[in-house]
Formats: structure tokens, sequence, C-alpha cells
């Protein structure tokens, strides 16, 4: 049987997909598709059974806690469970079929997202990145962190470390999937990782075959 896990978005699927090779990696496109997406997952068994499934989600500005509640909402209406924690899982069965779920919020320090990992693990030069720092200082209504995480990353991939010819195809070049399959451009060794990399491992200890 597989592991799945469940991410927000595109960029979480490139980065989740990157650090752990053994996992179904599924976008569901937005937080509020969760209880959906459990709901189907639910509804493949026992035809397609998971051993193991794992929910990250973005921390953003939020507590922790209210977090929790959130999945906990899901989890309890699909699957009649709840965590007590994160990186911690619940058992349950399911047509005969033992399954296990935990979660982790995306977050450094208690908050922010996959960008604001992403912006600490850089490491390249980020020039013309940094340099809407400058610009947030000169606007009227400043941009919330979360927007302004997303906007420095775009930047540093399409400014800073793409080419002139790779600029003209940004869509395909300048993203973050692109970036990283084909470029140094990210310290994957950085401390910043290790929370994440931990949860993941979670779904790494038994060999999965795809």
């Amino acid at each position: 049987m597989k592991n799945i896990i469940l991410v927000e978005g595109k960029d979480d699927k490139a980065l989740i997909e990157y650090l752990s090779t053994d996992c179904k990696v599924n976008n569901i496109a937005g937080l509020n598709n969760l209880l959906i997406e459990l709901t189907k997952i639910k509804g493949s068994f026992p035809k397609t059974p998971y051993q193991k499934i794992g929910i990250i989600l973005d921390q953003d500005t939020i507590t922790k806690a209210e977090r929790l509640t959130f999945i906990n909402e899901c989890l309890q209406q699909v699957f009649g469970v709840q965590l007590l924690d994160t990186e911690m899982f619940v058992d349950l069965v399911i047509e005969e079929i033992p399954l296990r779920i935990a979660c982790y919020f995306v977050n450094v320090n208690g908050k922010g997202e996959i960008e604001t990992i992403l912006r600490l693990i850089k490491n390249h030069q980020s020039r013309n990145a940094d340099c809407l720092e400058q610009w947030q200082n000169c606007l009227t209504e400043k941009l919330s962190q979360k927007e302004f995480d997303k906007l420095w990353v775009y930047n540093y991939l399409k400014y800073d470390t793409a080419t002139h010819q790779e600029r003209q195809q940004a869509g395909t070049y300048c993203t973050l999937e692109y970036s990283l399959q084909h470029k140094n451009i990210w310290d994957f060794d950085s401390p910043v990782l290790d929370e994440l990399k931990g949860f993941l491992a979670l779904f790494e200890i038994e060999h999965i075959t795809k």
C-alpha cells in the first residue's frame, strides 16, 4: 500500500516531492478543499487503500491550535477521529484495513508558509529579490508577509537565478519545480528544514513501491 501526503498548492507539492520520494503527493488546491479530498480517499477504500495519510498545511499567521482545530473538524466528519497534536499519528481501521493519519504545519518560529522557508534556504545571491524591501517601504499600503514572501520567491526565481532566455518562458523555466530539478539554488542541508524532514521521515520508515 502507498502513503499519501496532501498539500495546499503546486509549490508545496514540488518541494515535498523533492524531499520525499516514497510518497504520493496530492495538491488539493487550497485548504478549503481538504474535506473533499479526505472524503475521496475514504471512498477509495478498499479498492485503493493507503497505509498512511499526511496532511501538510501552511500555518500562516494563525496559531497551531487553530489550524489543528480546522483539521480535526475535517477528520471528525470523514473518519470520526481527531489528532491530539501535530507530528503524531491517530490510528483507525477502514474496511478492515489499518490507516494512520498525521499532520504538520509549515512554519518558521510559529508562523509562515513554504515561501517563508524558501527565503531562508536560498543559497544564491538575491540582489533583485532583496530590493523588494526598499520597494515595500515606499508603499502606502504594505503587503502582508505572505504576499511579500511569495513575491520575493518569484523575483528570486525569475530575476536572480534565471537566464535572459529562461525569462522569456518564465512559466516553464522560472518555477520552483524547474529550479528543484535543474538548479542548485536552495540549501537542503539548512536546519530550517529539519522539522519538515522529520515529519516526512514518519512516512518513509517502510519502503513503499510506487
